[in-house]
């Protein structure tokens, strides 16, 4: 009797279930796997296999592989090659959600393949573009300095510190040295044809509101935004507009390929789809009906 919390400390070892599972899985591959499934197949590693191991390893390290580090990339392939082999054998590739993923990531490559998209003429990038002229669109670009006043250094003197500075800067001109008045600003004092999106981000979207209204070629301000108070003056404003092929040719073509890529793919599966009869089993509706739905062959 003595014995019993002793046997049941070993029962609790993980290291005891370990084995238990390892054993397990042992029995159950020998039971779905044929011994010696694997007797007699062969694996051959071709030439161009192997060149294709030494491409790969150039094209990642910018060397070919030395002799050791071939022999290394061919062995590993052929130990690929026999665990593929064998995880197919004990049928590990069904009901896997990565393996499915890829097997349909691999058919719609395929198909793009089977049937590639040719190079589109100008007429129908322009037509392309019309149609997507908002997303093409061309942002307000700004060209400014600034001179930055922080609120809780200046305090009550923020307003007649702004307005004496703001004079001298008016005096000054275009010629006025902005580094050298007002407080320090982590993000620098002019900006260079910054477009309107990252100017709000920066600054804020009241900011970037009252730049788009200023004159240009005069120190205005105060102007707020989400650090303080701002002396601005905008040398140059570029408004936005509806952009041209000649603007965004690059990417309105490889927006038009993805298009077409994909409505092919969309015929390509719409084909397939033709040759199956679908049920649908969904959960009892709270009436009592059935809940199964045939989705036939469609014609």
């Amino acid at each position: 009797m003595a014995n019993l919390p002793r046997a049941r400390l070993v029962l609790r070892e993980p290291l005891l279930h370990f084995l238990l599972l390892g054993l397990g899985l042992f029995l159950l591959y020998g039971w779905i796997v044929p011994a010696g499934s694997g007797a007699g197949q062969r694996i051959v590693i071709t030439q161009g296999r192997i060149e294709q191991l030494a491409t790969g390893f150039a094209l990642m390290n910018q060397r070919p592989p030395a002799v050791d580090e071939l022999n290394g990339l061919i062995d590993d392939a052929i130990r690929e090659e026999v665990l593929y082999r064998e995880a197919k054998a004990m049928v590990l590739d069904q009901d896997d959600t990565i393996v499915r993923r890829r097997l349909r990531q691999k058919l719609e490559f395929v198909s793009e393949d089977v049937a590639p998209v040719p190079e589109p003429t100008d007429a129908q990038l322009r037509s392309y573009l019309l149609a997507l002229s908002d997303a093409f669109r061309l942002e307000t670009r700004y060209t400014f300095t600034q001179v930055y006043f922080d609120p809780q250094r200046h305090a009550q003197q923020l307003e007649a510190d702004t307005k004496q500075t703001l004079s001298a800067l008016q005096l000054a001109g275009t010629t006025a040295d902005a580094g050298k008045l007002g407080d320090a600003f982590l993000l620098g004092h002019h900006f260079n044809g910054i477009i309107a999106s990252e100017l709000a981000r920066a600054f804020g979207a009241k900011f970037e509101a009252a730049l788009r209204t200023l004159p240009t070629g005069q120190w205005l301000g105060p102007v707020r935004s989400g650090y303080g108070v701002h002396l601005v003056l905008v040398s140059r404003r570029e408004d936005g507009r509806t952009a041209s092929l000649e603007d965004v040719r690059g990417e309105v073509r490889r927006q038009w390929f993805h298009a077409q890529r994909k409505e092919a793919n969309e015929r390509f599966y719409a084909d397939l789809r033709k040759r199956y009869r679908v049920t649908i089993e969904r959960p009892p509706e709270p009436n009592g009906g059935t809940g199964a739905l045939v989705a036939g062959m469609q014609p």
